[in-house]
């Protein structure tokens, strides 16, 4: 009966899409990339004393540059602010050399146990599928015992202490590493 009469107002035009949106429950699935998280304004880049930038000397005169961000952010949220503040991305990790490297500054610059990568994982049928969200190819992981979890689908988060990887809900809030 109410499902009847929600319907009846929405086709009078006396309740909105956005309405019948917002009074909906949340619910668990992540905010994609390019989404704006509802309510948030977009936050400014990260000031000098928010931020910490690494040069990497890589292989064949390719360098990789980095930037540690303290300030908190959603994963997606921190994601929109490597693209607009740095031109770049989450940080993608294709080797130990570099997850060592990058597992030691975030200890030593951040105030927390985790901090954003960009790696996604999402579960298609009963196969658990990883995914770095620069499209680089997944060729080398390092995940903490019990990860990654069977689960619909989570954003990955580097360990400051160990260097693993655990699958964390995307609207936690963590530091975060761009790669530029």
């Amino acid at each position: 009966m109410k499902l009847f009469l929600v319907l009846s107002f929405v086709l009078l035009g006396a309740i909105s899409a956005r309405q019948l949106h917002e009074a909906a429950p949340e619910q668990e699935v992540p905010t994609e990339q390019g989404e704006e998280e509802p309510g948030e304004p977009e936050p400014p880049c990260p000031t000098e004393s928010e931020s910490f930038r690494m040069i990497v000397p890589g292989s064949g005169g390719h360098t990789c540059r980095y930037v540690f961000v303290n300030n908190c952010q959603t994963f997606w949220r921190a994601q929109q602010l490597c693209a607009r503040c740095y031109r770049g991305r989450l940080a993608s990790i294709h080797n130990y050399s570099t997850n060592h490297r990058l597992r030691c500054t975030a200890r030593a610059r951040t105030n927390r146990g985790q901090v954003w990568i960009g790696g996604i994982t999402s579960r298609r049928h009963r196969c658990l599928r990883s995914h770095w969200i620069d499209h680089s190819p997944w060729n080398y992981s390092n995940w903490a015992r019990g990860n990654p979890r069977n689960c619909r689908k989570s954003c990955v988060a580097l360990c400051t202490a160990g260097g693993h990887w655990r699958n964390v809900n995307c609207r936690a809030r963590l530091p975060f590493i761009c790669a530029y």
